[in-house]
């Protein structure tokens, strides 16, 4: 089994545990690098970002920081103390 094969198999692991409503989706895995496409809707018009990482460590730190996000906005919703009251 070559090394490229576990990089895909741990950076697929580490994405699986991205919890959030954006939609993610992985566009491709060359050596250590992996690109990621974020679908972002515009004004109706599909505006994909992307995101690239070198190392497990980058992208495992984008899905921590993607799932905080989420987290915060979820105890917001979920709060008494709503902002926008």
């Amino acid at each position: 089994m070559d090394h490229s094969h576990n990089i895909e198999i741990t950076y697929r692991k580490i994405f699986g545990r991205l919890n959030t409503r954006k939609k993610f989706a992985i566009q491709s895995i060359e050596g250590s690098k992996i690109t990621i496409e974020q679908d972002e809707e515009i004004c109706g018009q599909k505006e994909p970002r992307k995101f690239e990482f070198n190392s497990e460590k980058e992208l495992e730190q984008f899905v921590t920081q993607e799932n905080q996000i989420e987290r915060d906005i979820n105890s917001q919703l979920s709060g008494d103390s709503m902002p926008y009251r």
